[in-house]
């Protein structure tokens, strides 16, 4: 299954009626519609400037907890079943967590179409790599916030690049044997890092990148970089952007990307968006750790999915949503999706 594909043809649908309808459907059916976001393990090797992890109050009163190896299984069985997606990783690093090929391999035993991991890499070797790969990962997701050494490092503080390149080298050789993996790039970028993207394809262009995603900084916490304006690069994204867009296409690659950056810096830090998909992600973006377990009141350990759902009356609401207005959707959730995404 190709994510993106799913991805490109939900773009082209823009009545959020509609997107609710199918979701509506799917659910009655029971079937795979969840997107579910699994931190097996709260903690990070690396003090990304732009993160909370560098917040040490945070740190140290929300990001504790790793998933019992027992308890994998147990897990899966809740609601695996209906796993359009499992990303392993999320707002911690996976890499620390030590049962990850068991994982992806109790996802593929559940049939999950499609298994990612986000990683900055860091501490992925080349036996991890090959392992999850004949496991059964369909992508690597890696993040990165600078194109030169100088900048990575800064920005990705306890980041090394040159391990960094080795990583990417590793996995293009290991896509040679498993052709259907992908490589993915998270690029997040503030004012201080974007005119580096220029160099990206001089830098990275020997590495068998299936994808690239732009992400503009967006306030996660007080984190160690504060600086979350990006009026000064307003005026050359749409050259920047548009130079990146039609290099990815030569090379055969898909460009996830903002269509704009403009927002009210005044009140909040959310790009201007009509991207209707963010209205649907209190009801597919199913977020896992050691602390949580998606909505407050799902117990995990004492009902599955389907249980809950009959019990929350889950089908009527999403059918009510059918006739809801955009105005109305909104209120509840903060715009989770903060820029439209564009795909090449």
């Amino acid at each position: 299954m190709d994510i993106y594909k799913i991805l490109k043809f939900n773009n082209y649908i823009k009545s959020h009626r509609i997107k609710f309808f199918g979701l509506w459907l799917l659910s009655v059916l029971d079937k795979r519609y969840l997107s579910i976001q699994f931190d097996p393990v709260l903690a990070c090797n690396l003090r990304c400037k732009m993160c909370y992890f560098t917040d040490d109050e945070y740190v140290r009163t929300n990001m504790k907890g790793i998933i019992k190896e027992a308890d994998l299984e147990a897990l899966a069985q809740v609601n695996f079943k209906n796993a359009l997606k499992l990303q392993i990783g999320c707002g911690a690093e996976p890499t620390l967590f030590k049962h990850n090929t068991k994982l992806i391999e109790i996802a593929k035993n559940h049939k999950v179409p499609y298994i990612s991991m986000v990683t900055n890499g860091n501490l992925l070797d080349q036996k991890d790599i090959a392992d999850f790969a004949q496991a059964g990962l369909n992508e690597f997701i890696i993040s990165m916030h600078g194109v030169t050494k100088e900048t990575y490092e800064d920005l990705m503080d306890k980041g090394v690049y040159e391990k960094f390149h080795e990583v990417l080298k590793n996995i293009t050789e290991q896509k040679k044997q498993n052709p259907t993996l992908k490589l993915r790039i998270n690029y997040t970028f503030n004012e201080d890092n974007f005119h580096q993207l220029k160099d990206f394809f001089n830098v990275y262009g020997e590495y068998a990148i299936d994808i690239i995603q732009l992400r503009p900084i967006d306030k996660i916490g007080e984190t160690t970089y504060d600086n979350f304006s990006l009026k000064a690069i307003e005026k050359d994204y749409a050259e920047v952007s548009g130079f990146l867009k039609n290099e990815s296409a030569q090379r055969g690659i898909t460009l996830l990307f903002p269509k704009t950056i403009a927002r009210e810096e005044n009140e909040s830090y959310i790009v201007k968006t009509e991207n209707n998909s963010s209205y649907l992600l209190p009801y597919t973006y199913c977020y896992v750790s050691p602390k949580y377990y998606w909505k407050d009141d799902f117990n995990w350990k004492e009902e599955t999915f389907t249980q809950w759902k009959k019990r929350n009356r889950w089908n009527t609401l999403l059918f009510k949503n059918i006739f809801i207005s955009k105005k109305e959707l909104e209120k509840p959730n903060r715009n989770m999706l903060n820029y439209t995404v564009e795909l090449n």
